[in-house]
């Protein structure tokens, strides 16, 4: 009980940072902790959580079904996802807030579509270049690959658009790591309004001083929401959320709220 208190304490350290101190002294994260706490925020508003959750679902399967778009709807859906950190916020801090805070992103839908626009036409590149144009249709743009049984050529054309070379593999983990380096930049445009590419770039040099860290604590992550998805699906209405929650109390511990150059 002791330590978990002490953990405590430590997440709900909000001061200013520096961030020459950051780079220059490191950092401690603590995965657990960042998902226990994520919970705990998620449940003080589970009903509004949920709801929000449902209607980004929407948004987002509205988007991702029109063709040539579906393939920038995370970016395009981004500052309605930007919304679960600023109501996980307010939460955290005590702060009076209603259900249309899910929806505050908007107010800055150019920055945060931006700051999510450029890592994804990135990763399209990496997989054009590094994957080949097979596997850029199916991974990229959606497109699935027919397959023709006796045409040797379209089935190997579909084993590389699934990924099963090395190629596809290989795009695979780098658009895996840029992910990782930028998954701060909608955080840092919101809480400290930076402009999207020095957003970006902060996220990828605060990211990979503990690259590693992160990695584990987002592989935490996803098997919380495989865990989620077992139950029938249903269970992602609480992993979601809450995983949101936890990125945001992981960048509140690590970066704080008023990041000084």
């Amino acid at each position: 009980m002791e330590n978990q208190l002490l953990d405590n304490d430590m997440l709900d350290n909000n001061e200013s940072k520096s961030l020459n101190e950051i780079l220059t002294n490191g950092y401690e994260t603590h995965a657990v902790e960042y998902i226990k706490k994520g919970f705990e925020i998620f449940k003080q508003n589970i009903g509004n959580f949920i709801g929000y959750l449902i209607i980004v679902g929407v948004v987002y399967f509205i988007i991702s079904s029109i063709p040539f778009i579906r393939s920038i709807g995370y970016a395009l859906a981004a500052p309605l996802l930007a919304g679960g950190y600023i109501v996980a916020k307010k939460l955290d801090k005590n702060e009076p807030h209603t259900f249309s805070n899910f929806f505050d992103g908007l107010q800055k839908y150019v920055p945060l579509f931006l700051v999510n626009l450029f890592p994804l036409l990135l990763i399209a590149l990496i997989y054009l270049i590094v994957g080949g144009w097979a596997y850029f249709k199916i991974a990229f743009l959606g497109i699935k690959p027919e397959i023709n049984l006796n045409d040797l050529e379209s089935l190997s054309s579909a084993f590389s658009a699934a990924g099963l070379g090395m190629r596809g593999s290989l795009a695979g983990i780098i658009a895996g790591i840029i992910s990782i380096l930028v998954s701060l930049g909608t955080l840092l445009v919101w809480f400290e309004n930076f402009e999207p590419m020095k957003a970006l770039d902060i996220s990828r040099k605060i990211i990979s001083k503990k690259f590693i860290n992160w990695l584990g604590f987002f592989f935490l992550l996803g098997i919380f929401n495989v865990a989620g998805a077992i139950c029938f699906g249903i269970g992602l209405l609480v992993t979601v959320p809450s995983s949101i929650c936890a990125i945001y109390v992981a960048y509140e511990d690590v970066v704080g709220l008023n990041l000084r150059d």
